[in-house]
């Protein structure tokens, strides 16, 4: 896409983002753009003040035509090859009598690489198993315990991530590591658990970014070197998060006259109007619950407003176009400042 820019991180530490259970056993394996905007909002206001976090970022989206950026989730990448979430409409392009046996197993993978997120794009045929006597050796196409769906010629270019051992891929392993607390009073010891995400060496995140001045970018990428350095997620104190992080161009060619599109970013419509594009013919979502902490110095042992969003994935049956969405205020009555969450879709065109 023209004027987007993808940003890969790498990391040097396990990573743990919160999701829903008891305690902090579980952990997602990519991050959301609410998220990931909440935590470069905080590198903002650190090198440049609340002021200018209010003013010259948050206060943008409210004037439509002036939002400074635009940007999706971080999902895993393993080398060049980059992953998307799974739309969540099966492929129109499945022949009519393997439709049934087809959504099945669509149902259960979790990624697609790019190719074959560009082919669904443009309404061509995906396979889910390599035809026979292929020339570039691919034995099979589902990886990863089934989760990640690649392109056949794809199969050559994800081998130095393989795991003979478990003869699979793997991009990135979650593990749930036992830790001790020790009472103030009484030192008495308590054992608790915390789930993280370990990536293979060459792997980790990606997302992209629509800036939309290109002033925005400096300080952008200023904010994400500082995050990078400080720690992405939880247990920041402990060393978890830390990344490294490089700026490439953006492949993925969209169709020059989609009928719908998938956004790669949670979303919450902002109108009646886009409320009424879910109950439109083709539409398929899912709704994904957010709820939290405040990460504010003056206000962090309060919880935010629970919101439903539309998750990354979701296919919606209108033509893509950007500033669909909203910033949210979820602060709490008695918060003493607002609490803004970033619910901009990210669409990209679907034919």
């Amino acid at each position: 896409m023209q004027g987007t820019v993808v940003y890969t991180l790498q990391f040097r530490a396990p990573l743990h983002i919160g999701e829903r259970g008891i305690g902090q056993e579980q952990t997602r394996d990519y991050v959301p753009a609410d998220t990931l905007f909440s935590a470069l909002c905080t590198m903002w206001s650190l090198l440049y003040g609340i002021q200018s976090l209010a003013n010259d970022l948050l206060a943008r989206y409210g004037d439509s035509g002036r939002e400074p950026l635009f940007l999706t989730s971080a999902f895993p990448f393993a080398g060049e090859v980059r992953f998307y979430p799974k739309p969540l409409r099966p492929p129109d392009s499945t022949p009519e009598f393997a439709k049934r046996e087809f959504a099945k197993r669509w149902k259960s993978i979790r990624w697609v690489s790019e190719r074959v997120f560009q082919a669904y794009l443009n309404g061509e045929p995906i396979a889910l198993e390599p035809a026979n006597n292929m020339p570039n050796g691919a034995r099979r196409l589902l990886l990863q315990d089934g989760t990640i769906l690649i392109h056949p010629d794809e199969w050559q270019a994800v081998q130095q991530f393989w795991d003979y051992e478990a003869d699979d891929l793997r991009v990135y392993r979650t593990a749930v590591v036992p830790r001790v607390t020790l009472d103030r009073v009484s030192n008495a010891s308590q054992i608790w658990h915390f789930g993280e995400v370990h990536f293979a060496s060459g792997c980790g995140l990606w997302f992209a970014v629509q800036f939309g001045e290109a002033r925005f970018q400096e300080q952008f990428e200023a904010c994400l070197r500082v995050l990078g350095d400080t720690g992405l997620g939880g247990e920041r104190n402990a060393g978890r998060g830390l990344f490294c992080f490089e700026r490439r161009e953006w492949t993925l060619r969209t169709p020059a006259d989609p009928s719908a599109f998938i956004t790669l970013s949670p979303w919450l419509p902002a109108t009646q109007e886009q409320r009424g594009w879910l109950r439109a013919d083709g539409s398929a979502y899912e709704l994904l619950l957010k709820r939290g902490w405040l990460g504010s110095p003056v206000a962090n042992n309060l919880r935010r407003k629970e919101v439903w969003m539309v998750r990354e994935g979701s296919v919606i049956a209108y033509p893509p176009e950007f500033r669909i969405g909203q910033l949210v205020d979820l602060a709490p009555d008695i918060a003493p400042h607002p609490a803004y969450r970033y619910a901009y879709a990210f669409p990209v065109g679907v034919r």
